[in-house]
């Protein structure tokens, strides 16, 4: 059996391999996409045996054949094409590993850590709630070293989030993040970057690598994007997209979206410019969340918008196969929220070594440098009640249940955001602390009214697309 299985993920990688070479010859995309197609829907199908709903299973198909459409456009390098396959997708150690877990604490282990390793940055963005202007908060070496390897060798993951500040600026005993990647060839690291830094010996080190997926933050075209983060930087960083493609160095854009710009970010205008003349090969859009150093719920998508976002952002996904993800409007894709160390999700670590349940729950009761203080390793976190209860109430929600029902609505996934009076709860259940660098307003009064408010409006005009799509559909 286990040689049947290595032969087969050699003919996986092989027919991949193969895939995104020919892929280049444009007329041959929609050939090997028609191909795929019923392959993809098997795979995942078998993989989500807990899910019955064909809405939710057409929005997973649906996602990953623009994530194999997006991979086939770019001609991304082969050299990162090999540590996907063989690292992440086909590697028996890893599903070794996964299980090692498993067996251990009853769920699989989270796919990856989101990790700040410095709150330094060069820019200083309105409404950043980094507020990244000291070099003197960053993890050592050691401890980002540390729990990178950790995690590898205890989860099995071969991915990690790289966030900051600017991570291209973290520096400590003489190492920067290339040289951590460069000791980590077989991990894939997808890096939130203000793209400002990719020059010079910075790009000739990630076309070397070839482990190293830059997320260059926008937020929308040159006005909006220089309004935000200074003047000049749009040609600044569209200067750096076309190095990245014309070095084949897979990048994506990583955008905030606010009810002042979330109708720019999914116009076919901006769409064509980033995806098309830009070449990006993924968008993130993350909603603005108040929180950080000058909260402004203002800001923050309405109910309304957030309706008209869900519609649009699909049709770009199912017409144009553009890999273009919605942390809050996706949420039939994950299952719901990833956050706390959930089976196949993620967390936070700061620069200061606090971990949160996700980089937008800014609540901690642990520490990473105190957990290796203590003599402890990063499995400590499945210890903590907080993270516990969290999972608990991911659980109650729908990620795992049999059936999905009235109770769950995976477009409203997002406990801090979207059910806030449950997240309340839950933080002064477990006294976690607000880590500093977020202003306390958002522990008033006035701040938990206006989030209740926000979230029932939510629930109202959601809940019907949940109810009338996903159920009744």
């Amino acid at each position: 059996m286990k040689d049947r299985d290595r032969r087969l993920r050699g003919v996986y990688s092989s027919l991949i391999d193969s895939a995104l070479l020919v892929s280049r010859i444009g007329p041959l995309r929609e050939w090997i996409l028609t191909i795929l197609t019923p392959i993809v829907r098997s795979s995942i199908i078998l993989a989500q045996r807990e899910i019955s709903n064909p809405q939710v299973l057409k929005d997973k198909t649906d996602m990953m054949l623009a994530l194999i459409y997006s991979a086939m456009r770019s001609g991304i390098h082969k050299k990162t094409v090999r540590i996907m396959m063989k690292k992440i997708f086909l590697s028996e150690k890893r599903k070794l590993t996964e299980h090692r877990f498993y067996r251990r604490f009853g769920f699989m282990p989270p796919s990856f850590i989101t990790i700040s390793p410095g709150k330094r940055c060069n820019l200083k963005c309105h409404y950043c709630y980094a507020n990244a202007t000291t070099d003197d908060e960053k993890l050592s070496h050691h401890v980002f070293s540390r729990i990178i390897a950790e995690a590898k060798e205890f989860w099995g993951t071969r991915f990690f989030v790289i966030s900051g500040g600017e991570p291209f600026l973290w520096r400590d005993a003489g190492k920067d993040f290339l040289d951590v990647a460069a000791d980590n060839l077989d991990t894939i690291f997808l890096v939130y970057t203000n793209g400002t830094l990719i020059e010079g010996r910075v790009l000739d080190r990630l076309y070397e690598l070839g482990n190293i997926l830059p997320a260059i933050s926008v937020e929308g075209l040159k006005e909006v994007t220089d309004q935000r983060r200074g003047k000049g930087i749009f040609e600044r960083i569209t200067k750096v997209m076309r190095e990245l493609r014309r070095r084949h160095i897979a990048f994506g854009i990583s955008m905030t979206a606010t009810r002042l710009n979330c109708a720019e970010l999914l116009s076919d205008r901006f769409i064509d410019f980033y995806f098309k003349e830009m070449g990006a090969s993924f968008g993130w859009i993350f909603h603005y969340m108040p929180i950080g150093r000058d909260p402004d719920p203002e800001l923050m998508p309405t109910p309304e918008q957030r309706e008209w976002m869900w519609k649009r952002s699909w049709e770009i996904i199912r017409k144009r196969r553009i890999l273009l993800a919605d942390f809050w409007n996706h949420g039939t894709v994950s299952n719901g929220c990833i956050s706390a160390g959930r089976s196949g999700g993620y967390f936070y670590i700061d620069w200061n070594g606090n971990i949160t349940p996700c980089v937008f729950f800014p609540y901690s009761t642990m520490n990473i440098n105190e957990i290796y203080q203590k003599g402890k390793t990063i499995n400590a976190i499945f210890e903590d009640p907080f993270f516990a209860a969290i999972r608990c109430w991911q659980r109650a929600y729908g990620y795992k249940k049999p059936t999905i029902d009235h109770e769950t609505d995976w477009l409203r996934p997002c406990p801090i955001r979207d059910h806030h009076q449950i997240a309340r709860e839950i933080i002064e259940r477990h006294r976690a602390r607000l880590i500093e660098g977020n202003d306390r307003r958002i522990e008033s009064d006035s701040f938990f009214k206006l989030m209740d408010k926000y979230d029932r409006a939510l629930k109202e005009r959601i809940g019907r697309i949940w109810q009338e799509r996903y159920l009744c559909g």
